[in-house]
């Protein structure tokens, strides 16, 4: 009896136990939630510490467990403190058994994730490693795509281990499909993103980030929304289209200002990409107040977690004014070839030398552009590209006689085009150009023989007026004969006009002419025709189009037969090389409106995700380019 009752006794122990540690969860919770970080943090270190029996843990138990986990280090990241994360962390695990048994995997997990956040990178990837050479405890699904989305994000920058990320983030997804509720699959598409950015496959990239602003938008995840849109910002300074860069930092903003639950990190970076889209864009009023913002935000952060990014737009936008201002932000600037990574590193010293150059310091602008060529020299990675000023450098060393660092700066040159080419086509044609000032003189013509035709049948009426009233029609008449007279004459030199201007057009044909019998002019004028579509109209641009490529559109037609006018249209620019956004300019939509007619097509199509729209194309190119 006695021993009966024991055991009732502590069933019931362990099951009041319970109960209070899903309280003490769920207090945390809403501490959290509340934005009272510092009571959130106490709370979950309190349920962490208690002691647990592995044997009563449900599925519901280790979830709540596991998640309190991450949440600790999250609240330590909405306030900006990394470092004392660290310490909490290790001091928990010390002191629950359950950590150092059951649950050791998801320590080590959280924990490498934690430091990659303090900038410790070799200790982040060793216990990242560890990780996942470790069993799960009663795996989920969800804790398998924290440990692969995790590991992406801790090796993310290494590029010994590109390929590994790629797989790890492919995984994560595979993982989120089976979970019953996850934040984290946008993060994961972003950052999947980005590596495709890397690999140069930029369709693909932007296809992600857009898909994760939508699923993030749909689960009401601001900081999922910012991440995605801060790629997207960076996706367009890269292509160096800052108008649509700016555009995104503006939704970015907005975002991040309406945010009740925020992470300092994330939204100094907010602040930091707005002012990159001002500056590429050379809006510099507004620079400042953004920078500040950020610099607010940065200041218990790790240096290179923000501050770095603050002090390069910072001294850049200093060193550019000058007067007054250009100590300190040559200070801020060495700040940042001291303590930055690379790619800021490098960016520094080319302001600098530029800077020095310009108050005519050619020995400390030297140096510079010494260390300048070292760094970049020594990086391989695609990520690495500047969009640098290489002219002013290399007329530097050309004038001061020294032609071997000249060469330096022209492979450089050289090698940075080659990696940047073919993003965007800024040239038109002649022959569209005249076409375009004939079109529009043929149409005041027009405009002008329908205004005369009025005039006449006004005079027709008053004609027949004057019988009644001749004496008031009489002064009306002169004044219609003299306006007639005014506007014979210019109908007459309208005329003259459109004639030299189809003369000129004749002309311009014949020119056109030799450039199709020409290889070389041919491919230059394969590069310009879509221009033909935005300023002449669809039927001229269909002529030059198919005067390029005669039976493109037939095998196109027989391939689709459903196709329609504008995905037509659509097959033609991607044949032409043109991106998303030239498209949407000549096809005068919006960017959007291009992406969703890529997709229908590729639905239309068939195609399947390795398959990209572009391949499709060439596909069709190429049966064109055999039977020529």
């Amino acid at each position: 009896m006695v021993k009966h009752l024991y055991i009732f006794l502590t069933s019931a122990l362990i099951c009041c136990a319970g109960y209070a540690n899903e309280n003490t969860f769920k207090e945390a919770r809403k501490f959290q939630r509340d934005g009272k970080f510092p009571e959130a943090i106490d709370a979950y270190k309190t349920y962490l510490i208690q002691p647990i029996d592995a044997s009563d843990l449900d599925t519901k138990d280790v979830g709540l467990y596991t998640d309190a986990l991450v949440q600790l280090m999250n609240s330590f990241q909405s306030i900006g403190k990394p470092d004392e994360c660290i310490i909490t962390l290790k001091d928990v695990f010390r002191q629950s058994p359950a950590l150092q048994r059951e649950f050791l995997r998801d320590f080590n997990s959280v924990l490498g994730y934690a430091l990659s956040r303090t900038e410790s990178m070799d200790e982040a990837e060793e216990m990242m490693m560890k990780a996942l050479t470790l069993p799960l405890y009663s795996p989920t699904p969800e804790r398998y795509f924290r440990d692969y989305a995790y590991a992406a994000a801790v090796f993310y920058s290494n590029q010994d281990y590109h390929h590994e990320v790629i797989n790890w983030c492919q995984e994560a997804l595979v993982q989120a499909d089976l979970c019953k509720n996850t934040s984290g699959r946008q993060w994961v598409k972003t950052m999947l993103g980005s590596l495709y950015k890397r690999e140069g496959d930029l369709n693909k990239a932007l296809e992600l980030y857009q898909q994760s602003i939508a699923e993030s938008q749909e689960m009401n995840d601001n900081l999922g929304v910012l991440n995605s849109l801060h790629s997207l910002v960076d996706l367009f300074l890269y292509w160096d289209i800052p108008e649509y860069a700016n555009i995104y930092a503006s939704e970015a903003v907005r975002v991040e200002r309406n945010m009740k639950e925020k992470n300092p990190m994330v939204s100094a970076q907010t602040y930091i990409y707005k002012g990159r889209a001002l500056h590429q864009s050379g809006h510099l009023d507004s620079i400042l107040f953004y920078n500040e913002q950020a610099r607010k935000l940065c200041e218990y952060l790790p240096y290179n977690s923000g501050m770095v990014d603050v002090e390069l737009m910072h001294g850049i936008f200093l060193t550019e004014i000058g007067g007054d201002s250009l100590k300190n932000g040559i200070k801020e600037l060495q700040n940042v070839t001291r303590n930055g990574t690379a790619a800021n590193s490098a960016k520094a010293y080319h302001q600098l030398a530029q800077t020095y150059l310009k108050y005519k310091n050619n020995r400390r602008a030297e140096l510079m552009l010494d260390s300048l060529y070292t760094l970049i020299y020594s990086n391989d990675s695609p990520d690495f590209i500047l969009h640098i000023d290489y002219e002013p450098i290399i007329n530097h060393y050309l004038k001061t006689g020294n032609q071997l660092k000249a060469d330096n700066y022209i492979q450089l040159l050289i090698k940075e085009q080659k990696a940047y080419k073919n993003n965007r086509v800024n040239s038109s044609l002649v022959e569209a150009i005249v076409d375009f000032q004939t079109h529009k003189r043929v149409q005041d013509f027009k405009i002008l023989q329908l205004e005369q035709a009025n005039q006449r049948l006004w005079l027709i009426i008053a004609l027949v007026m004057s019988i009644v009233i001749i004496f008031i029609v009489i002064p009306i008449l002169f004044s219609q004969k003299k306006i007639l007279k005014q506007t014979d004459e210019k109908v007459a030199s309208l005329i003259k006009e459109l004639n030299e201007s189809n003369i000129e057009k004749e002309r311009v044909a014949s020119e056109i002419q030799e450039f199709l019998n020409d290889k070389e002019k041919r491919l230059e004028f394969e590069t310009l025709t879509p221009y033909i579509l935005k300023e002449s109209g669809e039927t001229k641009f269909r002529q030059c189009f198919e005067l390029l490529y005669p039976l493109f559109l037939h095998r196109l037609r027989e391939k689709v037969p459903s196709i329609t006018r504008r995905e037509e249209l659509l097959s033609m620019l991607i044949a032409l090389k043109q991106d998303n956004k030239k498209i949407a300019e000549l096809l005068a939509i919006a960017p959007r409106s291009v992406l969703m007619l890529r997709h229908r097509f590729r639905q239309k199509i068939g195609l399947n995700t390795e398959y990209s729209l572009e391949n499709f194309i060439e596909d069709t190119l190429g049966i064109q380019n055999n039977i020529k």
